[in-house]
């Protein structure tokens, strides 16, 4: 497909026989055949009733969707090489989706689980995003996860969230998967099942993420939006998909503390040692340097002089 045309190319190969002949009168051929169809024209007549749908309302909706989850720093604006955290701070996450040859789609996550082990059938599990795009994470005490507004309301392709940095109690090795499942639906589809919803704590009450009705998140109190159902379009496409991300590795704050208290506690000894702290024993370290250099020269210059004057009075 390019622009509004669909492309059919195809090519026909004439291979001549010779029958033994010592004589060749003829040559093979390739001809190339391309023809060029309106991907929003209605291609029936009336002599010809075909069994397919028109090209208008099957074309114009099928293109190939890949759906991706990807780690973005604090501006949003470029892509964390890094997957090490520390709690107390935030993972940025952006869930996208590709739609070339496309109708206008809106992207929105369904659902979102993290597990020690890569794929959201893990028997440990604990649910991020549930209910068609209620982050319940957001809901707990000491969470500062939510959803954010792309800085351009026009990307539809995109959904970020902030997720506040935690693991698995008792897991040693402090590994996070992160596994979304992600669908589109049409830009003008807003209902209980296709919103971005986050509990704000202070007015106990679940906000969605744009400015429309509040009763479209009304259903993430009672935790149910509805029974998922998968996402067709008018041509039987799937208009969704998971992605994943990780391994994340959550390290504690306590720990990089350990790595720099043998640090402090030698500077704070060395200050100890001395009354007027590091300074006042650099100072004194240099001042002694200083005597020591002179003392050594005043010897050479004295040696240098009493050679000089012996060696006067033998000549004489």
């Amino acid at each position: 497909m390019i622009g509004d045309f669909l492309i059919y190319t195809t090519h026909l190969n004439h291979t001549p026989e010779y029958h033994r002949s010592v004589i060749v009168r003829t040559n093979g051929a390739v001809v190339p055949i391309e023809c060029w169809y309106f991907r929003k024209g209605n291609v029936s007549s009336d002599p010809i009733k075909p069994a397919w749908i028109p090209l208008s309302s099957t074309k114009s909706g099928e293109g190939h969707l890949s759906f991706s989850l990807c780690l973005m720093n604090g501006d949003w604006l470029t892509e964390r090489t890094s997957t090490v955290y520390y709690l107390g701070e935030l993972i940025h996450i952006e869930a996208s989706v590709s739609m070339t040859n496309h109708m206008p789609l809106k992207l929105y996550i369904d659902h979102c689980v993290a597990t020690l082990n890569v794929g959201k059938d893990s028997t440990l599990r604990y649910s991020i995003i549930d209910h068609n795009v209620c982050l319940l994470e957001s809901k707990a005490e000491d969470s500062f996860s939510t959803f954010v507004l792309p800085r351009d309301e026009r990307e539809l392709d995109k959904l970020w969230f902030d997720l506040d940095v935690f693991h698995f109690l008792g897991d040693d090795c402090s590994l996070i998967f992160i596994t979304c499942h992600l669908k589109v639906a049409p830009v003008d589809q807003r209902d209980s099942r296709n919103k971005a919803c986050t509990f704000q704590k202070v007015q106990n009450v679940w906000t969605p993420l744009e400015e429309s009705s509040i009763d479209s998140c009304a259903c993430c109190h009672v935790g149910n939006c509805g029974a998922h159902k998968g996402v067709v379009s008018e041509a039987g496409l799937k208009w969704e998909g998971e992605a994943s991300i990780g391994p994340l590795l959550i390290l504690d704050t306590d720990v990089t503390k350990l790595a720099t208290e043998s640090l402090n506690e030698a500077e704070q000894r060395m200050q100890e040692r001395s009354p007027g702290g590091v300074e006042s024993e650099v100072v004194l370290i240099v001042a002694l340097t200083v005597i020591a250099v002179s003392v050594i020269s005043a010897s050479l210059l004295a040696l240098f002089l009493y050679r000089k004057h012996k060696q006067t009075r033998v000549n004489q």
